[in-house]
């Protein structure tokens, strides 16, 4: 089976947030595949990463990631390991917050010091895609820069938002301008009848077959989403991005971030993207990162 990884390679006055527990609070005034352009500094966790084997190459893998503190950037495993499964250097990555625009704006990158991704990553089925950045020095929280919540809970979920700078369709170029697209959670048992049914067709496999045919479920680690209506979903370029649910209270809560899907984005819109769960990971988020802030 073919997965697709959303990575996209490419040539080449400050408000402090209290010591109290401030997350996902919209800022002043989305690749995503029939997505609409997101308001300046909306989502101020935004991060822009781009990998680089050598800092003597002209190309870079491009990736998104989301502030979770003052110095912890979550993101894809795949966005920072390469075709051998091994990490890039730390001095390889540039972080990129605060941005509009992924390469028209002109800011600084943060320096990374540290890469943690999951050890059982396994690029086959894109299970436990997940990894953790430590930046050198940590940021300072204004309306532009400011950290999103992370989950309690999974009950609930609906409506979530995707939103990134990757591909607008397959083989087309990144966007330069952060993008949006609203998606819909589909449960585990959907989700795994929609597997079935890809694979069917992708094998020649009559329907009539379907109850002989025997297909491993998705990997614990993903939750699957996709917009229901017009198939809009993530794309090349926004792997390791938010898969964002805004709560009751107004507050945006990570729960998970883009690992990929079965087809590139547009390609069979009878599919789902998989999304890498915030939850799976809470031990580790808050192990390694322990100022985030967790909320109901």
């Amino acid at each position: 089976m073919r997965f697709f990884i959303l990575t996209a390679v490419l040539l080449v006055a400050a408000i402090n947030v209290t010591l109290a527990c401030e997350c996902g609070m919209e800022g002043s005034s989305g690749r995503i595949y029939k997505g609409n352009k997101v308001r300046a500094n909306k989502y101020p966790w935004l991060a822009h990463i781009r990998s680089y084997v050598s800092r003597s190459s002209r190309g870079f893998a491009l990736c998104g990631g989301s502030l979770i503190d003052e110095t912890h950037i979550a993101t894809a495993a795949h966005c920072v390991v390469d075709e051998n499964q091994q990490a890039f250097r730390p001095e390889n990555i540039d972080i990129f917050l605060g941005r509009v625009n992924a390469f028209t704006d002109r800011s600084r990158p943060y320096a990374v010091s540290k890469i943690w991704f999951d050890p059982r990553y396994d690029p086959s089925d894109l299970s436990n895609d997940f990894a953790i950045l430590t930046l050198s020095t940590p940021v300072k929280f204004s309306q532009t820069i400011a950290p999103i919540c992370l989950p309690k809970v999974e009950n609930g979920l609906s409506k979530l938002v995707v939103s990134g700078w990757g591909t607008t369709a397959a083989g087309a170029s990144s966007s330069d301008q952060l993008l949006e697209v609203d998606v819909d959670f589909m449960p585990r048992s959907e989700c795994n009848e929609v597997k079935k049914t890809y694979l069917m067709k992708e094998n020649g496999i009559p329907n009539s077959m379907r109850n002989r045919v025997k297909v491993p479920g998705v990997a614990d680690s993903h939750m699957c989403a996709i917009n229901k209506s017009t198939k809009g979903d993530a794309c090349r370029g926004d792997s390791g991005g938010p898969l964002m649910n805004r709560g009751s209270n107004g507050l945006w809560y990570l729960m998970g971030v883009v690992s990929g899907s079965w087809t590139d984005c547009g390609e069979d819109e009878d599919t789902s993207g998989l999304y890498t769960r915030t939850l799976y990971y809470q031990d580790v988020i808050k192990s390694i990162a322990p100022r985030a802030c967790w909320k109901n």
